[in-house]
């Protein structure tokens, strides 16, 4: 099998697992992350592998409908990086409120706050 076959297979596998939803448990979404990852990782070993001087016409032509998938594939990434990041800072917020909540005297106050008129 040639490395563009190889190539288009482990892409489309690829866009496949991102096709499915993001796992609501922290668990399995470490492990759909995991899997992403090798995937990525396993796909740049590939292309660092393709000599773009001896590709045959049914190899670029493979090519062409690699790359259309590819910007199938990074939108779809895009979007889980997205929700992804969206999920940290939802829990940074958490961890914020939490954190007043358990001791609300910790920082500074807008309460007791002494504005000198003169300005000195």
């Amino acid at each position: 099998m040639s490395v563009v076959k190889e190539l288009y297979i482990a892409t489309q596998s690829l866009y496949e697992h991102t096709e499915k939803p993001l796992p609501k448990e922290d668990d399995s979404r470490d492990q759909f992350i995991a899997i992403i990852d090798l995937k990525l990782e396993y796909r740049a070993a590939l292309i660092e592998q393709i000599e773009r001087e001896n590709l045959t016409a049914g190899e670029k032509k493979l090519g062409d409908e690699l790359i259309k998938l590819n910007t199938k594939l990074n939108a779809r990434l895009e979007v889980i990086q997205a929700k992804i990041q969206a999920n940290l800072s939802e829990l940074k917020v958490k961890k914020q409120t939490h954190k007043k909540y358990e001791n609300p005297y910790d920082g500074p106050t807008t309460d007791g706050v002494f504005f000198d008129k003169r300005g000195v």
